[in-house]
């Protein structure tokens, strides 16, 4: 079978931070600071994507870093900008939702689910914030 042009390879979480004081009623507000290592050298890019939840009468915040791992070959520059600033954030998210709710659900309160979300809008900083590697 032959490799994609573009592969998701796995992922880390770096950090976790909750503090709960209640479930209840939850005015959750979600912000994401997403940066990354793109390698031009190895064909490898590492999407780095920070997610804060918090609600406004401090009743709940939650702090998690991740680390997606992609490798590609093959790809023109304006495919690759599509699979780097659309697809990985796309692709790294479901596992970040998924560990959410594992997370508050086993620190004993209802568990957080966190809606699905286009991420797509998180593109133009994305962009601004990868560090580009094309040379040994």
């Amino acid at each position: 079978m032959e490799n994609s042009e573009f592969q998701f390879i796995g992922f880390l979480i770096k950090k976790s931070k909750i503090e709960i004081n209640s479930t209840k009623d939850l005015d959750l507000s979600i912000k994401f600071k997403p940066s990354g290592k793109l390698n031009k050298v190895n064909s490898t890019f590492k999407l780095v994507l920070d997610i804060l939840i918090t609600e406004k009468n401090n009743e709940l915040n939650i702090e998690v870093q991740s680390e997606g791992e992609f490798v590609y070959n093959n790809l023109t520059d304006e495919r690759l900008n599509q699979f780097l600033y659309l697809n990985a954030p796309a692709i790294l998210f479901p596992y970040i939702r998924s560990y959410i709710t594992s997370l508050t659900a086993l620190s004993g309160v209802s568990p957080i689910v966190l809606p699905t979300l286009n991420l797509s809008s998180l593109k133009d900083e994305l962009k601004k914030n990868v560090t580009v590697v094309d040379k040994t």
